[in-house]
């Protein structure tokens, strides 16, 4: 298992002490869920990781600004996995701000599995290989 998943599962494990209480496959129904600060601490863990260790470039996030829900897939029939697309400004320390979107995705209904599964991120113009698509158009 990678460092990345180890802190995002260490910070997830955590999350009960100060996350809503969560059904199995199920992300609590808020808008401020992606405003959450345990969400907000394992999405600045993961891009200052990608950042260092895959793109080389000594970037960091300084701040994320205005954090909000843009979109929501829940768990159905249709969808095994619940998913909120969410909208924020990126902060980095060569100060600019940027577009920064990113996906939560609740599990697949396993027993005893944390309420966030998935944590996805692109941030606008910082996606070389465009592993998101055009301007990040699958996390939006």
């Amino acid at each position: 298992m990678s460092p990345i998943k180890v802190i995002l599962a260490a910070l997830i494990a955590a999350a009960p002490l100060s996350a809503p209480t969560a059904q199995a496959g199920w992300l609590p129904n808020s808008e401020d869920f992606c405003d959450t600060d345990w969400v907000l601490q394992a999405l600045k863990i993961k891009v200052d990781s990608k950042y260092r260790n895959y793109i080389g470039k000594r970037l960091f996030l300084v701040d994320i600004e205005s954090p909000k829900m843009s979109r929501e897939v829940t768990r159905d029939e249709e969808h095994s996995v619940g998913r909120k697309f969410c909208h924020a400004r990126a902060v980095m320390n060569d100060g600019q701000t940027r577009d920064m979107w990113y996906l939560l995705e609740s599990n697949w209904g396993f027993a005893g599995t944390p309420p966030l599964s998935g944590l996805e991120f692109c941030i606008s113009g910082l996606d070389p290989w465009h592993v998101y698509g055009k301007n990040c158009s699958t996390v939006r």
